[in-house]
């Protein structure tokens, strides 16, 4: 029960309620289950106060602080609480309906379950928050900082994200229909499972973003930048494209062996990539991409340095046939070789070029494929800016030359 002579306190007025906390920083205030609804508590000191269950709907709660205090299902539908500081704050399962959240502090708060339909959050500040499995129905969260908050199966429908920070955000099987996210930067989120169905995405930025089992359509990928998408579940070998069409394309082909063999003759606009691509190597990894999308190449990366128990030979084998040709990075990692012994002849009509940098190469003198006519002679180069500055007119142009001889051959029969 709340302590009676708490509610006296701050119902009489909040200078002498804040002044009351100032000489009394040991004692927790005690509103748990308490009716202070519509009551004027704007700037009043409620960090670290009880206040489940409490009933705070239309309250004034403007500039006030709520730091790291007990929110759990307390109703504060129409609250305002603009400016507010509820740093760790615990509203799990709080009716927050309606509120008034504009530019609060609701850092690393725990709002799991919460409904905050119709909010106003704009400008306000959630970064770390947990609101796993809230209700953000139409909720207003343009400009927000959500960096590393979990909506992990929260519903997203039709709310405004328009311009928020969401790097590092869990989107993991949220629903986002009709969600605003224009300009928005997801770099680093996970959309794993995540719906998305005619959600605008204009010009927001979806960098190295997790989307295995993500579902879209409709979605307005308008000037949006998609570079090095994760199509693969956890515990496998890391596959980035460079965008959602083609991660749900791509995905659909590892993972139904039967839509692979249909789509196969067509010729998409992809080059694999393979390699050890640890963090001291990443320039060159960067070179690559950068090299390839200028020539209107889309490059798909599979990393050898990063941890996986998937069947990667397999894998170089099915990507290989729907990529217009193959870069195979050799430096360091005579796994590289050993792929391609082992898929080689299984591609026939697509371009291998292995590349290495001078010296670090790791090239297996019993290698035999190099004997095929499809695999083009080993490329050195000596850093990145050397691989930079010649890997286009090197590399490129004699892959593309060969995948368009081998193509004309193959539809000839040769």
């Amino acid at each position: 029960m709340a302590n009676a002579g708490h509610i006296d306190l701050v119902r009489d007025r909040i200078e002498r309620w804040n002044d009351w906390r100032r000489k009394n920083t040991r004692i927790l205030p005690d509103f748990a289950g308490a009716d202070l609804a519509e009551l004027n508590l704007a700037g009043a000191n409620l960090a670290k106060a009880d206040l489940t269950g409490a009933h705070l709907n239309g309250a004034n709660l403007s500039g006030a602080n709520l730091s790291r205090a007990k929110l759990f299902r307390a109703e504060l539908s129409q609250a305002d609480l603009s400016r507010a500081t509820l740093f760790k704050a615990n509203l799990s399962q709080a009716d927050l309906a309606g509120a008034n959240l504009n530019g609060a502090d609701l850092s690393g708060a725990f709002l799991i379950r919460a409904n905050l339909s119709g909010a106003d959050l704009i400008g306000a500040c959630l970064k770390g928050a947990n609101l796993g499995q809230a209700s953000l129905f139409r909720a207003k969260l343009a400009g927000a900082v959500l960096r590393q908050a979990s909506f992990f199966k929260a519903d997203l429908s039709e709310a405004d994200l328009s311009q928020a920070d969401l790097e590092g955000a869990n989107f993991q099987e949220a629903v986002l229909e009709q969600t605003n996210l224009r300009g928005a930067n997801a770099a680093n989120a996970n959309f794993c499972f995540a719906t998305l169905l005619r959600t605008d995405l204009t010009g927001a930025v979806l960098d190295n973003c997790a989307v295995y089992g993500t579902s879209f359509w409709d979605v307005n990928m308008t000037e949006a930048r998609q570079h090095d998408l994760d199509i693969m579940p956890a515990q496998q070998p890391v596959l980035s494209v460079d965008s959602l069409q083609t991660a749900q394309l791509v995905g659909m082909l590892l993972h139904h062996e039967k839509a692979r063999y249909e789509v196969f003759s067509i010729t998409l606009n992809t080059v694999l990539v393979i390699g050890r691509f640890t963090d001291e190597r990443k320039p060159v990894l960067a070179a690559v991409k950068e090299a390839l999308r200028r020539a209107g190449y889309s490059p798909l990366v599979l990393d050898f340095h990063l941890p996986g128990s998937g069947d990667k030979n397999e894998i170089v084998k099915t990507l290989g046939r729907m990529s217009r040709f193959v870069i195979a990075d050799l430096t360091e990692d005579r796994r590289i070789g050993e792929t391609l012994d082992a898929v080689v002849h299984f591609l026939p009509s697509i371009p291998i070029q292995p590349i290495g940098q001078a010296g670090r190469e790791k090239v297996l003198l019993d290698s035999h494929y190099l004997k095929y006519r499809w695999v083009q002679p080993f490329w050195p180069f000596q850093d990145p800016a050397d691989l930079d500055a010649r890997f286009g007119r090197e590399v490129v142009d004699p892959a593309e030359r060969m995948a368009a001889e081998l193509r004309q051959k193959t539809s000839f029969g040769v």
